[in-house]
């Protein structure tokens, strides 16, 4: 038998958990039959009331708990590394506020069980059963078209929760950030030359508990957003840089010393400082995105090796 692990991240999720729970386990049999032996790790994050306790109740579950709530990508990352380290041959990412349907996990393996990709998004907007808020569904049109922007992949939700991911993204995945995981298990794959793939899946409005998403949110994700970027396509961010302050520092160069050999100056150059300060800075900032550049090739092709070696291997 395969193994298949639902890791679900839970914070003060009590009303819902054991719903969750139970809702998962009612595809067991289905899953038995294409070969699959289902696992449940849930990571209790900080939970301040019962949820840990719920979740213990059912001696199927793996509940791992952090003392303080370190955030969701956190989670997902511990919850990773723990199907990982059982060797799992596939994970899913589920919610534990029952805004999904367990017979959607079918779905999502099914790419990945049929060798045609290695990461499957869920797509909730076409069987959405209530009115996304309109700030949310803004900031994911967003935050989607960031995500197309940097992979060239056609995303039309980059912020499910709920996803797969097989073994090959689970033997080297690079997780930094605690809050905006999706996005960076995105850029994380396509700097692997992952496949990427999506299906459909429904999303039932939330009643019960409190969401994480807050007015919060968009200052604590931003900063790791940009940091993902640098660290993935640095020419991205360091190149319109260097090329505009470089752009400057001859444009007014070019100005000054045509104005001169017009009369309208009285030296070549009035503003010396203006011109080597601006095209130095933006000569350096050029030089430093071409060498973080390399560097993030050099690793990308150490990392492929290593996926295909540990390919052969198994």
């Amino acid at each position: 038998m395969k193994k298949l692990v639902v890791i679900i991240p839970a914070y003060n999720e009590e009303k819902t958990i054991s719903d969750t729970i139970s809702g998962i386990f009612s595809i067991k049999p289905e899953l038995i039959t294409l070969g699959y032996e289902l696992k449940i790790h849930l990571i209790n994050d900080g939970s301040t009331d019962r949820t840990g306790n719920l979740a213990s109740k059912h001696e199927e579950v793996l509940v791992i708990t952090n003392k303080k709530n370190k955030g969701l990508g956190a989670a997902v990352r511990t919850g990773l590394l723990s199907a990982g380290y059982i060797n799992a041959d596939i994970v899913v990412k589920y919610d534990a506020d029952l805004q999904h349907e367990p017979f959607d996990i079918l779905s999502l393996i099914k790419p990945i069980d049929n060798d045609e990709s290695d990461i499957v998004y869920g797509n909730r907007f076409e069987k959405m059963n209530y009115k996304m808020p309109f700030i949310r569904k803004m900031g994911n049109k967003v935050f989607t078209n960031l995500m197309k922007w940097l992979t060239g992949w056609p995303l039309m939700d980059s912020q499910p929760g709920i996803f797969a991911v097989n073994s090959v993204f689970l033997s080297n995945f690079y997780l930094p950030g605690d809050y905006n995981y999706t996005q960076q298990i995105l850029l994380d794959a396509y700097h692997r030359n992952l496949r990427f793939s999506h299906v459909l899946v429904t999303f039932n409005k939330r009643d019960k508990g409190k969401s994480f998403v807050s007015l919060s949110y968009p200052f604590k994700v931003i900063p790791q957003i940009i940091q993902v970027i640098i660290g993935i396509k640095p020419l991205k961010v360091f190149g319109p840089i260097g090329w505009f302050f470089l752009s400057l520092g001859i444009f007014v160069f070019l100005f000054q010393f045509i104005s001169y050999l017009l009369d309208h100056n009285q030296k070549p150059v009035e503003n010396v400082n203006l011109v080597l300060g601006s095209f130095l800075f933006g000569l350096q900032i050029l030089c430093f995105g071409f060498l973080a550049d390399l560097i993030v090739k050099l690793n990308r092709n150490i990392i492929e090796v290593i996926d295909r070696t540990k390919n052969k291997n198994d």
